[in-house]
């Protein structure tokens, strides 16, 4: 072993000491006889990040929480789409814990929207573990080695104070042909993304042989290819954003039942009922035709007002534009360009080429039409007390 590995191990351990000192005081606390230690759920994919999900698990984050006092149930996913089951026929607990990256994330929380029982006003965890962590990243910034081990522990330690924030949530719904049975909607947390700087991204790791600099090798490799996604067209629909009104807030009819599927908060805030509201601009529909190489979705907080950004990127670019881009934003220099404000977008793609994917929270899926909507403030993250994302 190395003196430079033997340090980083060193600093680990220090860290992983002070963090086991101040769980332990929250292990210690007392209380109330007539309740029982808080059980959470942990949702654990095993093959996470090249199998290392469960090891660090289990050797970061296990041991935190049950020092402070949590009650732990470990349910790890056996096969893809695995955990929306799980989440979706989920019984009595308070939390689950998301252990691994953007993919379970997605099939978590689409499970959990899924159900009709409300049970989104129980708060999920988020651990980092897998090989991409886009909410993660932007909850805990982390990073590799010792501060990996860091952005563990906070996360860790945000669900054990229990600091919590409501963030947005995307609702996609194919859209059925006449005939057709509606497919089930799915769930994102932060982008659908479609085009050719999705597609090089998507091939990084085919060039691991250049370790760091395996992202601009993908784009000099691949930025001359017919495989890649030069041409995304069709057309969108879109609504403005709206507060909330009578058009876009469905008021959800008082679900009464003998057994609940999670256990029970004991205080519920009251909401505003904006079903009363009116707003004759919210129902308006905008349209609009594209032809580009890139064309991204994302959640954005516009001027107080939840709502979807649409990008729409340049049209063409030849091999040396399109090489020096992506170097740019490998940098962190994103092209600037105007996004599309909406509440609501139908996009209609134009005839895609066969085994087209479009990018829904780093998870593939084949391009068709789609309903996409904002959802406010429908998912409860545990978080540091400072993040405001």
């Amino acid at each position: 072993m190395s003196e430079f590995t033997r340090q980083i191990n060193h600093r680990i351990n220090l860290l992983m000491r002070a963090a086991c000192k101040e769980a332990v005081k929250y292990g210690d606390a007392l209380i109330p006889m007539e309740r029982n230690p808080t059980l959470v759920t942990v949702i654990l994919n095993p093959v996470a990040n090249k199998r290392r999900a469960k090891r660090d698990y289990e050797k970061y984050c296990e041991p935190l929480l049950l020092l402070a006092g949590l009650q732990v149930e470990v349910i790890q996913t056996k096969s893809e789409g695995n955990a929306k089951e799980i989440v979706e026929s989920l019984r009595g607990t308070e939390a689950i814990i998301i252990a691994g990256g953007d993919g379970t994330l997605s099939e978590s929380i689409t499970g959990l929207l899924r159900r009709n029982d409300e049970a989104n006003r129980f708060p999920l965890g988020i651990l980092p573990l897998g090989s991409t962590n886009s909410l993660g990243n932007a909850l805990f910034p982390g990073g590799d080695g010792v501060d990996k081990v860091k952005q563990l522990i906070q996360a860790c330690m945000a669900i054990i104070e229990g600091n919590t924030e409501w963030k947005d949530a995307i609702k996609i719904e194919p859209l059925s042909n006449e005939g057709e049975a509606p497919s089930r909607p799915i769930y994102a947390m932060t982008s659908i993304e479609w085009g050719a700087f999705r597609d090089i991204h998507s091939r990084k790791d085919k060039y691991w042989i250049y370790g760091p600099l395996r992202e601009y090798a993908s784009y000099v490799f691949n930025g001359y290819k017919d495989s890649i996604t030069w041409d995304c067209s069709g057309s969108l629909k879109y609504s403005p954003l709206c507060a909330g009104c009578s058009n876009c807030v469905t008021k959800r009819p008082e679900i009464k039942r003998k057994w609940t599927f999670f256990i029970p908060e004991t205080k519920t805030l009251p909401e505003s009922d904006k079903t009363q509201v009116l707003n004759p601009e919210c129902s308006i529909l905008n349209e609009l035709c594209f032809k580009t190489s890139e064309f991204k979705i994302n959640p954005q907080n516009i001027n107080g007002l939840p709502g979807l950004g649409i990008h729409i990127g340049k049209n063409k670019y030849t091999y040396t534009e399109f090489v020096s881009e992506g170097w740019r934003r490998l940098k962190g220099k994103n092209e600037s360009v105007d996004t599309i404000k909406a509440r609501t977008i139908e996009l209609l793609p134009h005839d895609p080429k066969p085994d087209t994917v479009i990018e829904i929270d780093q998870e593939d899926f084949e391009v068709k039409p789609v309903k996409i909507t904002i959802l406010p403030k429908i998912v409860k993250f545990y978080c540091k007390p400072e993040i405001k994302v």
